[in-house]
């Protein structure tokens, strides 16, 4: 279509038999105040794609209005709970009229930079990050978000005083002890990442405090560090090696399901056979007779999208607590 005949907002309004307003809500994220229903924005909707209409998102960020388009970051070699969260966050903030635009990379901050500076080119000005527990890289990751002023994360940041929603499993794991103090279980321990991590760090401690919590002295042999290194077999192995047929626990905590996997495969041949907990809600625990706890993805995808688009209700932390079933 030549410039002449460019397309404008009024001919896709007058197509959709709707009001100037109703079509910049939907198609330019316009005020709040407009109040467009299902149908009428199925229509604007349609009149745009049958006039090829394609939103000035400069012009439209300018008269107050959303790009309709979140970043969100993520760490490309992140496991089954950043991803299976992910889903969560996109089908809400479908539900709400906005798509998700992902930047991926792992220990890349520099990537991470490039990626945050072209969306911002494309009009994007609300972010989710789920990619930050770097700690070889936190100068640089609170260099990187120095100054924002929508940016939610997921898990505390190292940057201060920026909104972040926090989960906690010790509710969650109280009750999982107990109920493994029922079935007759006496050495109880965990396996978890290099503590250098936050979140690996805080698996730590909740399993402490929910031992506490059911009147259990805390027993470091039981409770085995990984290395740094990533390979899953190595990790396992070394868990054996160590701590497992050394101590011999009849129950284990470990989050997530490639190392339950491989543990499991590893323990064959052995006499021992603990009763295991997973922690990310993976459907593979099932397949391999594992409980796991459920994480409340859909909540935690709620509470990100409401400290993104209502900073008023950025004053307080919200956490979500993990569900033992």
């Amino acid at each position: 279509m030549s410039k002449t005949n460019k397309v404008t907002l009024n001919k896709v309004a007058e197509l959709a038999g709707v009001s100037l307003g109703a079509a910049s809500k939907v198609l330019n994220g316009g005020s709040s105040k407009i109040g467009v229903g299902a149908e009428a924005s199925k229509r604007i909707l349609e009149a745009a794609r049958k006039l090829d209409y394609h939103t000035n998102m400069a012009a439209a960020i300018l008269r107050g209005g959303r790009s309709k388009l979140i970043g969100v970051f993520v760490d490309s070699f992140a496991h089954y709970r950043t991803m299976r969260l992910l889903q969560d966050i996109e089908r809400l903030s479908s539900a709400m009229g906005y798509r998700v635009i992902m930047s991926l990379s792992h220990d890349n901050v520099a990537h991470m930079k490039a990626d945050y500076l072209q969306f911002q080119r494309y009009g994007i000005t609300d972010f989710i990050c789920c990619a930050h527990d770097y700690p070889e890289f936190k100068d640089e990751i609170a260099d990187l978000f120095s100054g924002a002023k929508n940016v939610v994360f997921m898990e505390k940041p190292f940057i201060p005083d920026m909104p972040y929603v926090r989960t906690s499993r010790v509710k969650a794991m109280t009750e999982m002890i107990r109920h493994a103090l029922r079935k007759g279980c006496r050495r109880l321990g965990t396996l978890y990442g290099h503590i250098s991590a936050l979140t690996e760090r805080t698996q730590r401690d909740e399993f402490r405090q929910a031992l506490l919590n059911n009147g259990l002295e805390i027993d470091k042999s039981l409770m085995f560090e990984f290395s740094i290194k990533d390979d899953v077999n190595y990790q396992v192995r070394r868990a054996m090696r160590k701590m497992i047929l050394p101590c011999k626990p009849d129950f284990l905590y470990i989050d997530d399901v490639s190392y339950a996997v491989t543990l499991r495969a590893q323990l064959e041949g052995t006499d021992l056979r603990p009763l295991i907990q997973g922690g990310t809600g993976d459907p593979l625990f099932a397949n391999i007779g594992v409980k796991s706890f459920d994480p409340c993805y859909e909540k935690i995808a709620e509470e990100l999208l409401n400290l993104l688009l209502h900073p008023e209700l950025r004053e307080n932390v919200p956490v979500i607590e993990a569900v033992y079933k």
